[in-house]
């Protein structure tokens, strides 16, 4: 919490106290009052004022109209006033501490991280999955990549965090992530690509079904500062917020995101208990492949995220016919050493991208299964699956590969440990939505076997070995069976 905060609730809880007290002096109250009316103006000059602090503004307000009233309320009707203004007080400080300002974990490389972000026109698509089909497919990317900042320069602008979220008109949604604009990233806006005596490998990110491109912004800052152009790309109607060219805010199209899941679901009920009982590996990993298969909502989505994903490496690789955005980037980009990287539902598209394009050189899947029509096609490249170990899936992808392939358990995880929501959303660890580890750890964990793993095989590093560093790891490869 602010400074101003703390005393705002502390002033406030004094004036609730002291207004219900007989014999409180009144010009002790109004001392207090203005304490706090100074606390809140100051609050609001330097920019502090966050809807996390709104029942503590009520409860100040409330309590300072009070002082006009010079008659005392019964015992029962002041007592339950104090219970509900410190019940407001308490609301106010959890909901303050557990959405914090906070300052986020830095990256460990040696390059300072430069951002910038842009959208591209698809002119072949349009958006008739989403119930738009006159319009063209226009898709969000926000780039991490190495930058310099020169010498005598000014300190240039850092980019806040989950920025797509709340830029451009504001609205209903727009309120509740609009105080993220205070925590500030460690990349930083606009400024020059770091010179490198050859170019930089490339790595392709996709989010999660209703999440955004900056969802990851701790690895893509981490990625970043270790040497690499990481592009993320929001799939639009798919995406939480996006907000296009032309200033419009485009939201999911729920109904249809909805239907493929309640499909999956149900298919989920039907082959559950067979796979569960399954006699055999091979067994189970038919029952699973049937059950991906048979979600065609999802594998329709799917198919979209992946013609996405392709638009975006044409568009990197043949610098999209001169787009300005991408002309920092010309002669830097090297397109033989492109690895994609997907969380969740993006972990199933890079999947799918990666078996029928050659530019994919590595792939890795966070957390994430399998959908589309190439399930059965054995991986050609070297894949990591990073994932909690709650879930028995994809174990018949480790089988069937033609090249290296990890798989990744981390003990003590749930499936949002592997985003940036356990650093910015605390007050969701209370409730039991992540796992117990510790959220610096799992941050470390993710960081270290992103980088392992694309440095093995976009840098042309030692193959990488995920054992003996962290023990929360459990790691399955198919190395006997190739050798073999």
């Amino acid at each position: 919490m602010y400074l101003l905060e703390i005393a705002l609730v502390a002033i406030t809880l004094g004036l609730l106290i002291a207004q219900n007290v007989r014999g409180a002096q009144r010009r002790h109250l109004r001392v207090l009052f203005a304490a706090g009316a100074a606390a809140i103006l100051l609050s609001s000059v330097l920019g502090q004022m966050r809807w996390q602090m709104l029942p503590a503004y009520l409860v100040f307000v409330l309590a300072s109209l009070f002082l006009l009233k010079r008659s005392y309320w019964h015992g029962a009707v002041r007592s339950l006033g104090v219970a509900v203004g410190i019940s407001l007080l308490t609301a106010s400080v959890v909901l303050a501490v557990g959405l914090p300002i906070m300052t986020l974990p830095a990256p460990t490389g040696p390059h300072v991280v430069g951002s910038t972000s842009f959208s591209l026109l698809d002119e072949s698509r349009d958006n008739a999955w989403a119930g738009a089909p006159g319009e063209k497919r226009e898709l969000y990317v926000q780039v991490w990549y190495p930058g310099v900042i020169g010498e005598g320069e000014p300190a240039p602008r850092l980019r806040t965090l989950w920025q797509e979220l709340y830029r451009g008109e504001h609205d209903l949604f727009t309120l509740f992530p609009s105080y993220l604009r205070r925590v500030k990233t460690h990349a930083h806006v606009d400024i020059a690509l770091a010179p490198a005596d050859a170019p930089y490998p490339v790595i392709l990110f996709s989010h999660a079904i209703v999440s955004f491109a900056e969802q990851n912004t701790l690895l893509m800052e981490h990625l970043a500062s270790h040497g690499y152009l990481v592009f993320a790309v929001s799939h639009t109607y798919a995406s939480m917020r996006v907000v296009s060219a032309d200033g419009k805010a485009i939201y999911p199209a729920l109904d249809k995101i909805s239907a493929g899941s309640a499909q999956m679901d149900a298919v989920s009920d039907e082959l559950g208990p067979r796979i569960e009982q399954a006699g055999s590996a091979d067994e189970q990993a038919d029952l699973l492949l049937e059950q991906n298969e048979r979600s065609t909502g999802l594998n329709d989505l799917v198919a979209i995220w992946v013609e996405d994903l392709r638009f975006v490496l044409d568009s990197i690789t043949a610098l999209s016919a001169g787009h300005p955005a991408l002309q920092a980037f010309s002669g830097r980009i090297d397109a033989d050493r492109i690895g994609l990287l997907g969380m969740s539902f993006g972990g199933g598209a890079i999947t799918e991208l990666c078996k029928s394009d050659a530019r994919c050189r590595a792939a890795s899947n966070i957390d994430g299964g399998t959908f589309g029509v190439r399930q059965r096609q054995p991986l050609e490249v070297p894949y990591l699956m990073l994932r909690r170990d709650t879930e028995p899936s994809s174990d018949y992808l480790l089988r069937a590969s033609r090249s290296d392939y990890y798989r990744v358990e981390v003990a003590g995880t749930t499936h949002l440990d592997f985003t940036d929501d356990p650093v910015v959303l605390p007050i969701l660890k209370w409730v039991g939505v992540f796992g117990p580890i510790a959220t610096d750890r799992i941050v470390e964990i993710v960081n270290a076997v992103e980088l392992r793993f694309f440095d093995g095989y976009l840098r042309g590093g030692p193959k990488p070995r995920f054992e003996g560093q962290f023990p929360e790891l459990t790691v399955e490869t198919n190395e006997a069976a190739r050798q073999g």
